[in-house]
C-alpha cells in the first residue's frame, strides 16, 4: 500500500511520499510543507482540533500526493518511551511479562495507554538479560490524533513516535551504524535520542525549542516574535553578527538544551561504558541556526553534523538539491515515517 510520512507539527505540515524503484531504491516521489494553525493541535478543544484538521486537509490537496493512506507521527513528548531489561525469555512469556514490567514505569494506567514494545537485543551476549524498548501512547492522544487525520479526509495507515522515525531517517535502523545522539529541535520541544546497534537505546524530551528562542530575542531586543525568528534565523548563535546581541538572547535558554544532552550522554555512558557515542546530528526546525554546530562541538566535544534525510534515497532531477539539504532538517521525521514499511 502506499502512503505519505505525515509530520503534524504544531507550527508546520511535513509530507513525504516515496516509491520503490525496479532496481529497489527508493525514490522520492513528492514532499510538500505549509504553515499550521499554531497551538491548535496542543489544545483540548474539538473545536480547534477541527480548524487544524481543515486546515490540514487544504495542505493534503495542495500537495497534490498520490494517496490518502498516511502514516502519522506521535509527539515523543506525550509518549512514554523506555528502554528496559528484562530476564531473557520467550515470546510468549514476555507478551506476559511485559504488563507487568510496563507498570512499573508508565504513571498512567495501562488501561488508558496502547502499549507497544521491541526486543532490541541481548543486553550481553553471556548476560541472562535482554534488553526491550517499550512505548505506550496514552489512548486519548492517539484518538486525536486518529480523529484530526480522518477529519482532513485522510486514511491513517500507522502511528509511530517522532523519535523512532527520525533514527530511521537519520542513522538507519541497522547494526552498522555508529552510535549516535540525534537532538531534534522543534518549535515547542526538543527530543533527544540515542540509537545504537540498529536500535534506539535512550530517549528525553525537554519543553524548550525554537520558539522559546525566538521569545528570548524578542524579549532582549524588544521586537514583535516574526521580527524576532527572523533576526534569530539570520544571525542564531553567532557572536560576530549584530554585535552578539542575538547570541545573547538565545544562548542561556539554548544553555538549557545543552545540559540536558550532557546529562543523556553522561547517564548513557555510565549504563553503557563500552558503547561510546561516536556523533551527534541535529535535526529539527531550530537546525539551521547559524553556529549551533559548532557551539555543539565545543560544548561537548563530539562530531557535530546537520541532518540529512534524503541520504541513501535516489532523487529525481526535478527536485533541487540546495533546496532539499537547507530543508532537510525540518523533514527528518516525515522521511523517516515514508521509509517505514517500502
Amino acid at each position: 500500500m502506499n502512503f505519505v510520512g505525515l509530520d503534524l507539527g504544531s507550527h508546520e505540515f511535513k509530507g513525504v511520499e516515496l516509491k520503490k524503484t525496479k532496481k529497489g531504491q527508493k525514490e522520492l516521489m513528492t514532499y510538500s510543507s505549509a504553515p499550521a494553525p499554531p497551538h491548535f493541535l496542543a489544545s483540548d478543544s474539538e473545536v480547534d482540533w477541527a480548524a487544524y484538521s481543515k486546515a490540514l486537509e487544504k495542505f493534503y490537496t495542495e500537495a497534490e500526493f498520490s494517496t490518502k493512506n498516511v502514516v502519522a507521527a506521535l509527539p515523543e513528548s506525550q509518549v512514554f518511551t523506555r528502554v528496559i531489561s528484562v530476564p531473557k525469555m520467550s515470546g510468549k512469556e514476555l507478551k506476559t511479562a511485559m504488563k507487568w514490567e510496563a507498570e512499573q514505569y508508565i504513571p498512567i494506567s495501562l488501561e488508558e495507554v496502547s502499549l507497544d514494545y521491541q526486543v532490541i537485543s541481548n543486553a550481553a551476549k553471556l548476560s541472562d538479560k535482554m534488553d526491550v524498548l517499550l512505548v505506550a501512547a496514552p489512548l486519548t492522544l492517539t484518538k486525536k490524533y486518529l480523529k484530526i487525520v480522518s477529519s482532513a479526509k485522510l486514511r491513517t495507515a500507522g502511528l509511530e513516535t517522532e523519535t523512532l522515525a527520525t533514527a530511521r531517517s537519520l542513522v538507519g535502523l541497522d547494526s552498522s551504524s555508529p552510535t549516535t545522539l540525534v537532538v531534534s529541535i522543534g518549535a515547542a520541544t526538543t527530543d533527544i535520542s540515542i540509537v545504537s546497534g540498529g536500535s534506539i537505546r535512550f530517549t528525553r524530551s525537554i519543553s524548550t525549542g525554537g520558539e522559546a528562542f525566538a521569545r528570548a530575542v524578542s524579549q532582549e531586543l524588544g521586537f514583535e516574535i516574526s521580527r524576532a525568528r527572523e533576526y534569530m534565523s539570520s544571525y542564531g548563535l553567532e557572536e560576530s553578527q549584530l554585535e552578539g546581541k542575538v547570541m545573547k538572547a538565545i544562548k542561556p535558554i539554548f544553555d538549557v538544551v545543552v545540559s540536558e544532552i550532557k546529562r543523556s550522554i553522561a547517564y548513557y555512558t555510565t549504563h553503557r561504558k563500552n558503547d561510546l557515542i561516536k556523533r551527534v546530528i541535529v535535526s529539527g526546525g531550530a537546525a539551521n541556526l547559524p553556529g549551533i554546530l559548532v557551539y555543539l562541538a565545543a560544548a561537548l566535544n563530539l562530531e557535530v553534523q546537520i541532518a540529512d534525510p534524503w541520504e541513501g534515497l535516489s532523487i529525481p532531477e526535478k527536485f533541487g538539491r540546495e533546496e532539499l539539504e537547507d530543508i532537510g532538517p525540518r523533514f527528518a521525521v516525515a522521511v523517516g515515517l515514508a521509509l517505514k514499511d517500502i
